[in-house]
Formats: structure tokens, sequence, C-alpha cells
């Protein structure tokens, strides 16, 4: 988790002063090129940033309840598996909002280069992606798509952080979207024997075809993601007290018992 990122999670436990946000913002290497003093630009990069009072700011999420929610479902295809040497190939994403999809998004994007294991996964050939848009294009018009909706994909922490250094690399900024792992959500609401994308999908009778294609993934996850949603607790109200539900309980470190030594004076 990058550091930007702990700053954010203080935002979901108390508003912060504008000044020591502003201030905190400043410090951070992947904002250097941003505004980061207009909160415009915060919410284009993904922050779903608000006043709280004249001189405080919180997040939308702590108090959008989950039903008016806007959430994005991801997926990528990618030449590789390490965002600094490697490209993404295909872009899918799926548009959420109050518990209907209102959208979609999907592109593949040019590269020179496809290793022939990554064909035979994807099925996608290097002659498609000659003819593809460019990367920055396609992360342009993902950037549009996304907004500030939360970020959700099955494995997220794969997909955020490499469109995130992908869109930095291309000048457009990190994505500073809150986002939502499926696979942690569906380990909390749904009993199944096994939590990857396709078993899942299976377990639930989804309909799945052309797995490791973005879009289509990503349509699975979304099936899996508003299921999920019909198995709440009914506490979990906020699409921050989702966010934070769906994340894996920390094990709390066992506190060793102290051994008394006898008392041997007299």
């Amino acid at each position: 988790m990058r550091p930007l990122d702990n700053f954010i999670t203080k935002l979901t436990q108390k508003p912060i002063f504008y000044k020591e946000f502003f201030a905190k913002m400043h410090t951070f290497k992947e904002l250097e090129p941003v505004d980061v003093e207009d909160l415009e630009m915060l919410k284009l990069l993904g922050l779903p940033i608000c006043k709280y009072n004249n001189y405080a700011l919180t997040l939308e999420t702590l108090t959008t309840p989950i039903c008016e929610g806007k959430f994005c479902i991801v997926d990528i295809e990618a030449n590789g598996s390490k965002p600094t040497v490697d490209a993404i190939i295909e872009i899918g994403a799926v548009m959420v909002e109050k518990g209907k999809i209102i959208g979609e998004f999907s592109s593949l994007a040019k590269t020179d280069s496809l290793p022939e294991s990554i064909t035979q996964l994807t099925g996608i050939t290097l002659d498609e992606l000659a003819f593809a848009p460019s990367l920055n294009s396609v992360l342009e018009g993902f950037r549009l798509f996304i907004r500030d909706a939360v970020f959700v994909a099955h494995n997220v922490n794969f997909d955020y952080y490499f469109i995130s250094y992908a869109l930095e690399q291309a000048g457009f900024g990190p994505l500073l979207n809150r986002r939502l792992d499926t696979i942690d959500l569906a380990r909390k609401c749904i009993e199944a024997p096994k939590y990857g994308l396709s078993a899942l999908a299976e377990h639930l009778g989804i309909s799945f075809e052309n797995h490791h294609r973005a879009l289509f993934d990503a349509k699975a996850t979304t099936e899996v993601f508003l299921h999920t949603l019909h198995h709440l607790p009914e506490e979990v109200l906020t699409v921050e007290q989702l966010i934070a539900f769906s994340r894996p309980q920390q094990q709390r470190k066992k506190k060793k018992e102290k051994q008394t030594k006898p008392d041997t004076s007299l």
C-alpha cells in the first residue's frame, strides 16, 4: 500500500482540516504534477472528496448509502505481471450505479510485445494489438469512465496498481479511487469451495464465456459483486462501511502472558 493510501484512509476516520490535508498531499511524489488544492481535480483522479464544513474535508463514501453508490468493476489483461516493465493490452469495465448496470468500457491497447503464453491464455494476438488504440488513449478514456467510482476487481490490487502506474507514466496522475476486492467480499458473504472467479461463477450459476478477456471477466465479477450485496449484515449501510467490511480481518497478535516469578522476599 502506498503512503498516499494510508493518508487517504485517515479521511475515513475523521475529517481533516484543509490546511493539514493540502500540506500533506503536497508531499507525495506521485502527486507532484497535480494541483492538489483543486478538489475537482482530485475527484477526477478518483478521490471522492467533499467539504465537511468551512474548515475540513471528508469523503462522500462515508455517508453514501450502498444503494446509491457508484462502483466500477474492472479487469485488465497484460503482457506480463510487472507494471514497471510490462504493459496493459486490454481493459474491460462495468459501471454499476444505484444497484444497476449503467455502462460498459472495453478496449484493446496497442503493444509491440506479446508472449505466446499470453496469446494462449487470452486468445489475443499481436496482429490484433497492432491496430488497437494507443495505451495512452485507452487510459484517458478509462479515466473519464471511472471518475470517482469505487474501483472493484477480483484481486483488486493487481488491476488497481497496474492501471495507476500506467496512468502516472502517461502523465494522467495516479488512481485515487476507493477500492474493493470481490475475493475478500465473497469470502464474507458466500459459502463456496473456491473463490477464484471461474469457480465462483460456476458455483453461483453465472454464465461465463471467454475467461481471461477483460470485459467478460469484468461482467462475471459484476454478477458476483451484485450477489454479495444481497448477503450483507444489516449494519453495513454505506459505501465506506462496505469497503471496510470487505477487508480481511487482521489477525490480532496474541498477547504473551507475563510469567511472574515467585516472590522470594521475606
